[in-house]
C-alpha cells in the first residue's frame, strides 16, 4: 500500500501523540491544507535531525503532498529532499523527472486570464496547441487544477489526451485521469479508473479515493476496511483518523426528531426570489418533524416577498411563518429580528440557513444528533460544498492561529485574528467528513443554542450589511464558555459562493476591510490567545480520545 508499510502498536500511537503534541501542536489543525502541509513537513524535518521518530510523519506527509499534486515541481523536490532513499525505483524515477523539469517562462498572468474567462473556444484555440508542444506537461501543470474547476468535462480530458507523455510519465497521466474520473464520471467508472493505478506509485492516494468511492456506492464495510488499513500504516494523517473514527461511530439519529418542536428554522433573503423558493422547497421536502419555519423578506424590490408569503403552501398549516420588512436592514439585524420572534425564543435551537442552499433529507436529524452527542454545544455547523460538478468544499471546521502567526493583509492594521481555513476550496474527496470541536462553523447552516444567545448576545448590527458577523458572534460565544461542533458527516450544497468570495470590486473589498477592522477592534490579544489555547486543548483532547479508541479497536 505504501513505500514503508508499518502497523503501529497501541504504545507506538500513544508515544507518537505525546511527542507531536509537545513539539508540533498545530498538527492538530489538519494535514490537508497545502501551505500547512509545507509548514508541517519543514518542522518535522527539523526535529527529525535529533529525533528519528519525526522521520515517519515527515516522509509520509511529503509523499502525500506530492501524490495530491503530482505535476507540482516544489512538491516533487521536497519529497526527494526528505525521502529520496526510501522511494521505490518506479516512483523515484517519476518524482525525479518532475523535479528536474527545466524551468520555462510561462506567462502566468496571461494564462490565468485565459482560464478564468471560462471560454471553451478561446482555450481550445490558444491553450491546446501549447499542450501539444514540447513543453506541454509544463503548461498542463499550471492549468490542470483550473481546467478541472471549469465544469466542462471535455476540456481536462482532451488536455490529458493531447499532451505528449513519455513512457516514464505515463503513470502520471493515468493518475490525473483517475482524478478527473472521480470528479466527473459515475462512481463505478471512477472506481475502475482508480483501481487500475499502480499500488507501488499511488498507494496512499489510490486507497483513500477507493474508500470515498466505496461510500458513494453504498459499500460501507469496504470503505471502513480500506480506510482502517490505510490509517494503521499512517497514524500521522489527522484527516484520515478523524474520518475513520466518524465512520465507525456515526451519530444516532433514531427518534431524534421527537425533539423537533424545540427547533426553529430561520431564513432571510433580499432580492433572491428564485433561490429562496428552491431552498424553502428543500426544507419542506426534508425531514424536519415539528420544527417551525420563519422566513423574512429583507426589503426586497423583486418578487422575493411574494415567494416568501406564498411558501406557506409548502408546509402544514401553522408550521410556517413569513415576515415582511419594508427596507433591507442587513444580515445581522435580519438574524436578530428572526431570533426575537416569541415562538423562536421559547425553543432550544435556532437553525439559520442561507437562502441558496440544497439540503439532504436528513440534514436536521444529523445536526440534532450531533448536538445531543456533544451535550448541547453553543453552535453546530456542517460541511458546505458547491452544488455543481466538480464538487468543491466552501467551508469545513475553522480554528484560530495564535496572535502573530500571520502577516497582516491591511496596511497599518495589526491583525490578530487569523482564521485557519483548512479546506481552502479543495475538491471534496471526503477528507473533511468528520465531526469534531471547532471555534467557528459556517453561517451557511448555523444551528445556534438559544442558551448561548442569551448568554453572549445576538449578532452585532455594526457589521451591516454583512461580513464577519457570524464569525464575530461565534468568537464572542466561545469566549463566554460555549463550545462549537463541526458536523462534517453532513454535507449541504451552497449554490452561490460566499459573500466574502464575491467581494471582487472596490466597494465590496472596502466593506470587507472595514468589517475586518471592526472585528479586530472587538477582541484583545489576550482574547484571541484564550480562544486559541482553549480550542487547541479541545481538539487535542478529541484527538487523543479518538486515536486511543481506534488503537484499541484495531
Amino acid at each position: 500500500m505504501s513505500p514503508q508499510s508499518i502497523n503501529f502498536t497501541n504504545s507506538d500511537i500513544e508515544n507518537f501523540l505525546l511527542e507531536i503534541k509537545e513539539s508540533v501542536p498545530l498538527w492538530a489543525f489538519g494535514t490537508e491544507e497545502i501551505s500547512h502541509q509545507r509548514g508541517l513537513i519543514n518542522t518535522f524535518q527539523t526535529f527529525s535531525a535529533k529525533n528519528p521518530s519525526f522521520l515517519l510523519p515527515c516522509h509520509g506527509l511529503a509523499l502525500w503532498m506530492w501524490l495530491q499534486n503530482p505535476l507540482d515541481v516544489f512538491a516533487a523536490r521536497k519529497l526527494l529532499e526528505v525521502n529520496k532513499s526510501n522511494l521505490p525505483k518506479g516512483l523515484g524515477n517519476i518524482v525525479n523527472s518532475i523535479a528536474n523539469r527545466p524551468a520555462h517562462n510561462i506567462p502566468l498572468e496571461d494564462l490565468d486570464t485565459l482560464l478564468h474567462a471560462n471560454d471553451k473556444t478561446l482555450i481550445i484555440k490558444h491553450l491546446f496547441p501549447l499542450f501539444r508542444g514540447p513543453d506541454g506537461i509544463t503548461w498542463l501543470a499550471h492549468s490542470w487544477e483550473t481546467l478541472l474547476r471549469l465544469g466542462n468535462s471535455e476540456l481536462p480530458k482532451t488536455a490529458l489526451d493531447i499532451t505528449p507523455w513519455n513512457d516514464e510519465l505515463l503513470p502520471v497521466k493515468q493518475r490525473l485521469f483517475a482524478q478527473y474520473s472521480f470528479l466527473y464520471l459515475p462512481h463505478q467508472e471512477a472506481l475502475d479508473a482508480v483501481s487500475k493505478l499502480d499500488d507501488k506509485i499511488w498507494g496512499f492516494w489510490k486507497e483513500f479515493m477507493k474508500c470515498e468511492l466505496f461510500l458513494k456506492l453504498g459499500e460501507q464495510e469496504r470503505a471502513v476496511a480500506t480506510l482502517s488499513a490505510l490509517w494503521k500504516e499512517n497514524i500521522w494523517n489527522l484527516n484520515w483518523g478523524q474520518k475513520l473514527h466518524s465512520l465507525l461511530n456515526p451519530v444516532q439519529t433514531k427518534n431524534i426528531l421527537n425533539s423537533s418542536d424545540e427547533v426553529s428554522i430561520l431564513l432571510y433573503s433580499w432580492n433572491n426570489a428564485k433561490l429562496i423558493e428552491n431552498t424553502l422547497k428543500n426544507v419542506a421536502d426534508s425531514r424536519i418533524g415539528n420544527a417551525k419555519i420563519f422566513a423574512l423578506n429583507n426589503g426586497s424590490s423583486d418578487s422575493t416577498g411574494q415567494v416568501i408569503h406564498e411558501a406557506e403552501n409548502f408546509f402544514p398549516k401553522g408550521q410556517y411563518h413569513s415576515i415582511q420588512l419594508p427596507v433591507n436592514v442587513g444580515a445581522p439585524a435580519a438574524r436578530n429580528w428572526l431570533l426575537a420572534q416569541p415562538e423562536v425564543r421559547k425553543g432550544k435551537w435556532a437553525v439559520f440557513l442561507d437562502d441558496d442552499v440544497e439540503l439532504p433529507q436528513n440534514w436536521l436529524e444529523e445536526l440534532l444528533a450531533t448536538a445531543k452527542q456533544y451535550k448541547n454545544p453553543g453552535a453546530v455547523g456542517c460541511r458546505i460544498t458547491s452544488t455543481t460538478v466538480p464538487t468543491s468544499i466552501q467551508s469545513a471546521d475553522y480554528h484560530i492561529f495564535p496572535p502573530g502567526a500571520g502577516t497582516s493583509q491591511i496596511e497599518g492594521l495589526t491583525e490578530r485574528i487569523m482564521v485557519f481555513d483548512n479546506c481552502r476550496s479543495a475538491f471534496d474527496y471526503g477528507q473533511f467528513s468528520y465531526t469534531r470541536p471547532a471555534v467557528h462553523v459556517s453561517g451557511c447552516c448555523h444551528m445556534l443554542n438559544l442558551e448561548a444567545i442569551n448568554k453572549s448576545g445576538p449578532f452585532d448590527v455594526r457589521f451591516n450589511p454583512t461580513q464577519f458577523d457570524d464569525l464575530e458572534r461565534d468568537l464572542r460565544a466561545y469566549l463566554s464558555g460555549c463550545n462549537h461542533i463541526y458536523a462534517g458527516q453532513l454535507r449541504i450544497g451552497h449554490i452561490q459562493h460566499s459573500s466574502l468570495a464575491k467581494a471582487s470590486n472596490i466597494k465590496g473589498m472596502a466593506q470587507v476591510f472595514g468589517n475586518k477592522i471592526k472585528l479586530e477592534s472587538k477582541f484583545s490579544e489576550q482574547d484571541i490567545n484564550n480562544i486559541f489555547s482553549s480550542d487547541l486543548l479541545s481538539i487535542w483532547s478529541d484527538i487523543e480520545r479518538k486515536w486511543k479508541e481506534l488503537a484499541e479497536r484495531f
